[in-house]
């Protein structure tokens, strides 16, 4: 029971940090809860569609070649884990009038990914054991905070924009920037070099400085209520 605080805790204070931060159009503890939770069957959701990759393509992490390993970390984890965690932004968040602020978007978006990291890390504890854990509460359950805060904040900008197109812009443009992010951290750890994986790192710290950022935009830009 101890092992399993430890490797939920984090996530949770995370969500915390974000939530306090949010003085302006706060969003309730509630549903900031539900989201967390909702990031739970979020990474059930990756898992199986993870394993599908791995089974009826040519995208593995054993794969021969290199390129389709590469293309495995982006498409068949990067995308399927955003795409996972976007599935109950869209449907828990997203619609609600309330919903007005880039900085809702990142708290909304964080909170999903950390409750996808919470899980994940209980899946690492069982298969893996405790030292692996205490190595992702540092490092890798940020990390999926911040894959994720771009595409809240670009959900945000798809709320405003005008047309039906615009929205789905946005919406799609905020997939591929986490893909993105989530993509090439894992690329990096996965190509067993010690260098390599002190870039891992520094992007770590760099997509923090990019959420600090983003988390300015709550101040000062409130979005208009949408048609």
């Amino acid at each position: 029971m101890y092992w399993v605080t430890i490797a939920i805790a984090p996530a949770i204070a995370l969500v915390w940090f974000f939530y306090v931060r949010g003085a302006y159009r706060p969003v309730r503890k509630s549903l900031i809860a539900l989201l967390f939770l909702s990031g739970g069957a979020a990474a059930l959701l990756a898992l199986t569609l993870n394993h599908l990759v791995e089974k009826y393509t040519l995208l593995w992490p054993g794969a021969p070649e290199q390129l389709h390993r590469i293309l495995f970390w982006f498409f068949g984890v990067g995308l399927n884990e955003e795409f996972a965690k976007m599935v109950p932004l869209l449907l828990l968040f997203y619609p609600r009038r309330h919903f007005k602020t880039p900085y809702q978007g990142l708290l909304a978006a964080v909170s999903v990914a950390l409750g996808f990291a919470a899980l994940e890390n209980l899946f690492y504890l069982e298969r893996y054991g405790s030292l692996t854990v205490l190595t992702r509460s540092v490092l890798t359950v940020p990390a999926h905070a911040f894959f994720t805060a771009p595409l809240g904040v670009m959900m945000a900008y798809s709320r405003q924009a005008s047309g039906v197109l615009g929205k789905y812009l946005w919406l799609l443009g905020g997939l591929s920037v986490a893909t993105a992010l989530h993509g090439l951290y894992d690329v990096w750890l996965s190509l067993d070099s010690e260098w390599l994986e002190w870039i891992a790192y520094l992007q770590v710290v760099l997509m923090g400085l990019l959420v600090l950022k983003l988390m300015r935009l709550r101040p000062t830009t409130v979005l208009k209520e949408p048609a």
